[in-house]
C-alpha cells in the first residue's frame, strides 16, 4: 500500500481509536419538568411512586452499549485488512512494484504547462527535482513553440521578495537555466519564469524546496548474511542530530524488489546506520542486486518541526560477493506491539 493511503488510513484509525477510548463528550442527563400545581410537602407514597416512574427511564441511558458508526467501522476493518497484509514482510524491507511511482521517483518534479494564443500549443516547465538540499543548483528547461526569450525570478514564497533574476539560454529548440545555490535561500521558494512568444508575455509558476543539508551519506559497506536478513551498513556524516531515516530502492538488474526503510536516533559527526533486507523480498536466484534512490531525512521531532533531507554521496550501489544462499528462508514475525495494533484495529472493525 502507497505510503500516501496509508497515512490517511492511520489517521482515521487514530481518530476511531480516540473516540473509542474516550467518553462521551458529554454526559447524557435525565431531565424531569417540575408540575407547578403539586403542594409543597407531597405524601411519601406519592415521593416514592413519581421516583419509581422516572427510574426506569434511567436505566437504558446508563446501560446503553457504545456503537461505532458503520462507516467508521467499514474503515477500521480495511485498515486491519491492509495493515495485515503488510505483516506478511517486514516493516523495513515491503515489497517494491514497477506501479509505485512515490516510492521509485521520491524527489519527482511534475511539469508546469500553460496554453498559448494557439490552444493547439502549450509552453512546459521542467525542473530537475522538486527538492534540493544546498549546494545543489536549481536546473530547469522550458519548451514550446515561437519562444524568442525568457526569464526566472527566484523569490520567497511567503514575502515575494525577489532574491535573484536571470535569463534563460537558448539550446537545441529550447530554453534552459542552472540557478546557483544559495545558503541564504528561503526554505520555500517560488520560480517564475517568463516566457515572450509572439509579442506576449506568458508566465509560469513553480514552487520549490531549498533546505540546508541535515546529514550527508558518504558510503555504504560489504553487505553480510545475518539471519534471515542481508545486512548493509551506510555510513553518514551527521551535522545536525535527530532521528534520521534512510530510504533506498533495492533491484535486481531493472525488476524492482523492495523499498528499504531504516530509522535511529544519530548524534552529530561520523554515524552508522545499519539497512537490513529481509529474505521475503530476495528471490533465491536472483542477480545484480543493487540499491539505489538514496533518500536521507532527518524527521520531525515536533509538529512545529519540519523534516530536513540530507545528500547522497552514492548514487548506485552493487550488492557484489554475497551469498543469498546462506540466509534463513523464515517468514517475518511481526513483533509484540505489531500484532498488538493488528489486534486493536480488528477490534475496531467488528464492532
Amino acid at each position: 500500500m502507497k505510503p500516501r493511503m496509508f497515512i490517511i488510513l492511520m489517521f482515521v484509525a487514530i481518530g476511531l481509536g480516540y473516540w473509542w477510548l474516550s467518553g462521551d463528550a458529554e454526559p447524557a442527563q435525565v431531565q424531569t419538568e417540575t408540575n407547578k400545581n403539586t403542594p409543597a410537602k407531597a405524601p411519601l407514597v406519592k415521593k416514592a411512586k413519581a421516583a419509581a416512574e422516572v427510574a426506569p427511564q434511567t436505566t437504558p441511558l446508563q446501560k446503553r452499549d457504545r456503537h461505532i458508526p458503520v462507516q467508521m467501522t467499514e474503515a477500521a476493518e480495511h485498515i486491519a485488512q491492509h495493515y495485515e497484509q503488510q505483516l506478511q514482510f517486514a516493516p523495513y524491507s515491503q515489497p517494491l512494484t514497477a506501479a509505485d511511482a512515490d516510492r521509485l521517483k521520491p524527489n519527482h518534479f511534475y511539469p508546469v504547462t500553460i496554453p498559448t494564443q494557439n490552444i493547439d500549443e502549450v509552453l512546459t516547465l521542467k525542473l530537475s527535482q522538486y527538492r534540493f538540499v544546498y549546494p545543489e543548483p536549481i536546473e530547469l528547461v522550458l519548451t514550446g513553440s515561437d519562444i524568442y526569450s525568457a526569464t526566472v525570478t527566484v523569490s520567497e514564497v511567503d514575502s515575494n521578495k525577489v532574491l535573484t533574476t536571470q535569463s534563460l539560454v537558448e539550446q537545441e529548440g529550447s530554453y534552459t537555466s542552472r540557478i546557483k545555490g544559495k545558503k541564504t535561500f528561503p526554505r520555500e521558494l517560488q520560480l517564475t519564469v517568463r516566457a515572450h512568444v509572439r509579442g506576449d508575455e506568458i508566465p509560469l509558476v513553480a514552487q520549490i524546496h531549498y533546505m540546508k543539508p541535515s546529514a550527508e551519506l558518504l558510503n555504504l559497506e560489504q553487505p553480510q548474511v545475518q539471519g534471515s536478513d542481508l545486512l548493509v551498513y551506510a555510513r553518514l556524516k551527521v551535522q545536525e542530530a535527530g532521528i534520521y531515516r534512510v530510504r533506498a530502492n533495492l533491484f535486481s538488474g531493472d525488476q524492482p524488489l523492495s523499498h528499504v526503510v531504516a530509522r535511529k536516533r544519530l548524534s552529530e559527526g561520523t554515524q552508522i546506520l545499519p539497512l537490513k533486507i529481509h529474505q521475503s523480498v530476495l528471490p533465491q536466484h536472483a542477480s545484480a542486486l543493487k540499491l539505489t534512490t538514496f533518500v536521507v531525512e532527518r524527521m520531525s521531532g515536533s509538529p512545529q518541526e519540519k523534516a530536513r533531507y540530507g545528500r547522497s554521496n552514492v548514487d548506485t550501489y552493487m550488492l557484489d560477493g554475497v551469498d543469498l544462499s546462506e540466509l534463513s528462508r523464515v517468514p517475518y514475525t511481526p513483533t509484540e506491539q505489531e500484532r498488538q495494533k493488528l489486534a486493536f484495529l480488528k477490534q475496531l472493525g467488528a464492532q
